[in-house]
């Protein structure tokens, strides 16, 4: 049980570093379009800007899955990295179907991956949240 909790935990905080990149490099990419003098706003600007922001998170998130992925190919649970990829996504979602279950050594890992997940998917919506708040907050809703 040690084997599975210590990979685990160090899984999760290498993927807490990879999610955490993302969002620093979101945070300075969202500020540099939109404290120039030029930055453009408007709603498709602003969904742009978004869209992006959600595609980088997004990435984030698919290497965190092919980490996991990796580590379960590793150790031998699964034969080949699509069935470990898909399983891993499965975990970190939380979804749970159950059609692909771990061997009983390593099934600690399954949860925790799902912690994780929930920890990763937490600090995406912070970001989307901050990102959005920071694009209202450049337009003057006070009535003239």
């Amino acid at each position: 049980m040690i084997t599975p909790l210590l990979l685990g935990t160090f899984l999760i905080v290498v993927n807490m570093g990879i999610q955490v990149a993302a969002v620093v490099f979101m945070v300075g990419y969202v500020m540099r379009k939109t404290t120039r003098g030029t930055s453009k706003k408007g709603f498709a600007a602003d969904t742009t800007l978004i869209n992006v922001v959600l595609l980088v998170l997004l990435v984030g998130h698919l290497i965190q899955f092919a980490v996991w992925a990796g580590l379960f190919v590793y150790i031998g649970e699964f034969e080949n990295f699509t069935t470990a990829f898909y399983h891993s996504i499965v975990n970190f979602s939380s979804l749970g179907y159950g059609d692909i279950v771990m061997g009983e050594e390593w099934r600690l890992l399954g949860a925790l991956e799902a912690c994780n997940g929930v920890l990763m998917f937490g600090l995406s919506g912070g970001t989307i949240l901050a990102v959005m708040v920071h694009l209202f907050g450049r337009y003057d809703y006070s009535e003239n």
